[in-house]
């Protein structure tokens, strides 16, 4: 792949022996608290909508559809911020004992 070409994220997104994919959808104003252990390793591709991410401190960034996210802490909750669904793929290397990553 060169810096060209787009990324494949269903090529990357697949269910494998060593990662696992899991899809959120949010809808309109819906929120999700982040649990920084459960989301550790994760990494997120924002396939459709916008989503606002926001910091403990207080901080907040908007981000579009296309974006690749990670959820280091000290990020409190993810919201989207658009008026349709938002889409989010989450990928994470699989291990035998691992938190929901949503909820």
């Amino acid at each position: 792949m060169s810096c060209d070409e787009e990324l494949d994220v269903d090529r990357v997104a697949r269910d494998s022996l060593h990662f696992r994919k899991r899809v959120l959808e949010l809808g309109p104003d819906e929120e999700l608290r982040i649990d920084a252990g459960a989301w550790a390793d994760a990494i997120v591709f924002l396939e459709t909508g916008e989503v606002e991410l926001e910091c403990v401190a207080g901080e907040r960034r908007c981000f579009a559809a296309g974006a690749v996210l990670c959820f280091p802490p000290p990020v409190r909750s993810l919201r989207n911020s658009g008026g349709d669904t938002a889409r989010l793929i989450a990928i994470s290397r699989r291990t035998r004992k691992r938190p929901n990553l949503f909820g």
